[in-house]
């Protein structure tokens, strides 16, 4: 593995871990809320602070979910493809595999996911804008939501799920090279499911502005798996440079 190999290989990583950064702003800008605010939803998605937020967060944190997600195939599949180099043994193929479909899925659901959740919440205030009924204009909102609720669930199930439990057999079965004990254990929240359940939810009890932030953990644990990727890019350039020595 030559140097220009490897540095090409190190920005495209980088690139992803970006694009997942802008999940995360996405995120923010979406469901952020001042410290004065309620969390009042009505139905599922619905919160009622979406009336006072400027509609100028909601058009750049769609734009942030589309940018991010084109950022995100750049890295996700660069760490596909060392995958794929690393891994030789015929039975463990099928982490790659389960790998390469929650990549793809993420690739082609997150922009539309993030855009859905953004655009109900922008029914809703428009909805009430015009007509000064809350109830209705939350009713309508919903509705668009559920409609679109089944691909949104399954993105999540699929993107989310068979990464995160994908990552996890990675990391134990010590296919991510990783030290020690210690670090296989912090490893273990280097996916969404995990980051966004214990990190999200520890950060909720933190002061404001910082228990805003939770919002954007799942995104985090995307961004988590990329930095698991230059550990593993590392650690075959390390090998590969001891070889080409011997």
């Amino acid at each position: 593995m030559s140097k220009l190999s490897t540095a090409k290989q190190k920005r495209a990583l980088t690139v992803g871990i970006l694009g997942c950064l802008l999940f995360i702003i996405g995120d923010f800008l979406y469901a952020a809320v001042p410290p004065q605010q309620g969390s009042e939803t009505i139905g599922i998605m619905i919160k009622v602070a979406y009336l006072d937020m400027s509609v100028w967060r909601m058009a750049i944190s769609i734009i942030c979910g589309i940018a991010g997600t084109a950022l995100y195939y750049v890295g996700f599949h660069e760490m596909y493809k060392l995958l794929k180099l690393h891994i030789c043994e015929p039975k463990e193929q099928k982490w790659v595999k389960g790998f390469r479909v929650a990549y793809l899925t993420g690739t082609v659901c997150w922009g539309y996911v993030h855009s859905m959740f953004m655009n109900t919440a922008l029914i809703f205030k428009f909805v009430f804008e015009k007509y000064g009924d809350m109830q209705a204009a939350a009713d309508i909102a919903n509705k668009v939501f559920y409609c679109n609720s089944v691909p949104m669930i399954a993105a999540f199930i699929i993107g989310d799920g068979i990464l995160s439990a994908v990552m996890i057999v990675m990391v134990w079965k010590r296919i991510i090279p990783l030290k020690s004990s210690r670090a296989r254990i912090l490893a273990t929240l280097c996916n969404p499911i995990a980051c966004a359940g214990i990190i999200g939810n520890i950060m909720t009890l933190l002061p404001w502005p910082i228990n805003q932030l939770d919002v954007g953990s799942e995104s985090a644990g995307h961004a988590l798996v990329l930095v698991l990727g230059l550990i593993l890019l590392k650690e075959m350039s390390n090998n590969s440079n001891n070889e080409g020595k011997q």
